[in-house]
């Protein structure tokens, strides 16, 4: 049976309205669940996930929405007078149900974090945690703009790495197209000459006609199957494991591993900036940048130190130690935790770091490109050698 997601509203051990979000099969099973574990349970009812599912929210759209909640709150404007009207700002886009519900739920007494934590569940962990920092220090619309900034930090460094990838692909798929052509035209009528010389062919020549003849013959089969795997890769590149597996495969990958492991410690060390100008303390900004990382050794590391933070020893240690930080990076949160600017230079890491990240992608685009050239050049020259070999030897048999 398809399980079904569903908002309930329940009373905590205090006393206090919580919003969560849950997955059983049937409201009757939600229920059971929640009567199990002792919840008091004051509403119940079907998240609009399912209409996520099918109308997925784009990271402009959501980034818009947190810069202009941002700019409400900062000016004074109602927390839920500015949801709605961002809502009724955006009409036909998927993002705006979202909001409704978010509404909705304010209005029935909960925070901004757990209302939007069920009834928006697209932007990352690590947005929910900081608004309910922000909530509780106060500076939620210092918070909502930070939290803005950082998505669209990860959305324009996405971009950029797309952005270097396009002229690479462009001239694979055009080498692959061209040998397609000289597979398809070219060899078969090769093929037909040699074979009314009566030709002895051998090694590469015979290895790129026996190829093109049987790409002549079996085209459309041929291109059907090429276009079913790239549908599947498509498909479980989308999945969590094919994003960990495609992880794996980065972080495995010289050149690119640097540029990954340069991303996310751009990220990790600017939400930790940002959950510490919002009032959390170290262990659990530490613990809380962690979680919005993906599976691999910076999040192993980045764990690796909690328990040492936990038992007292200097962030900038503890960080070393674990080989969460460089020794460069260390040496500016020792000197941001001895003057108490633990936060900005945090914020200093993350711009070295992006820097950083910024000129290994250059530099990666720029050894990209001559590789996919030189790839692309040395197929269709190998192709081009193989018939010019097979008519020299024509020739010269005649001879």
């Amino acid at each position: 049976m398809t399980s079904r997601q569903f908002i309930y509203r329940a009373l905590d051990a205090n006393g206090a309205t919580t919003t969560q979000t849950l997955t059983a099969p049937t409201r009757a099973d939600a229920l059971r669940r929640l009567a199990r574990d002792g919840a008091t349970v004051l509403e119940l009812r079907e998240a609009a996930g399912h209409v996520q599912s099918r109308t997925r929210v784009a990271n402009t759209e959501a980034i818009l929405a947190l810069q202009q909640l941002a700019v409400m709150t900062r000016a004074g404007v109602d927390l839920l007078e500015a949801i709605e009207i961002i809502a009724a700002s955006l009409p036909g886009r998927a993002i705006a149900e979202h909001l409704r519900a978010t509404a909705r739920a304010l209005r029935q007494g909960d925070r901004l974090a757990g209302a939007l934590k069920a009834a928006a569940p697209f932007f990352p962990p690590y947005v929910y945690a900081l608004i309910r920092a922000g909530e509780a220090s106060g500076r939620l619309p210092l918070v909502l703009d930070e939290a803005a900034r950082q998505m669209a930090f990860e959305h324009r460094v996405a971009r950029d790495v797309q952005n270097a990838l396009v002229y690479p692909a462009f001239l694979v798929l055009s080498g692959a197209a061209s040998v397609m052509f000289l597979f398809y035209v070219v060899v078969p009528r090769f093929a037909d000459m040699l074979r009314n010389a009566r030709a002895d062919l051998s090694g590469l020549s015979e290895l790129v006609i026996h190829a093109g003849v049987a790409f002549h013959d079996h085209a459309g089969l041929i291109l059907t199957a090429i276009a079913l795997v790239s549908i599947g890769i498509s498909a479980f590149a989308n999945t969590s494991e094919g994003k960990r597996a495609l992880s794996a495969l980065g972080h495995a990958t010289p050149g690119v591993r640097v540029l990954l492991l340069a991303r996310q410690r751009t990220a990790w060390s600017r939400i930790i900036a940002l959950s510490l100008s919002a009032g959390v303390d170290v262990l659990e900004a530490t613990s809380l940048a962690a979680g919005a990382l993906p599976e691999g050794k910076l999040k192993h590391d980045a764990l690796a130190a909690v328990p040492a933070l936990r038992s007292g020893r200097p962030v900038d240690e503890a960080f070393l130690k674990s080989n969460a930080l460089s020794a460069v990076d260390a040496s500016l949160v020792r000197a941001g935790q001895r003057s108490g600017a633990l936060a900005e230079m945090f914020r200093a890491v993350a711009d070295r770091n992006e820097e950083e990240m910024r000129d290994t992608l250059k530099r990666f685009t720029l050894i990209l490109e001559p590789i996919a050239i030189a790839f692309v050049a040395l197929l269709i020259g190998a192709i081009v050698l193989s018939l010019v070999s097979a008519l020299v030897g024509i020739y010269e048999s005649i001879g």
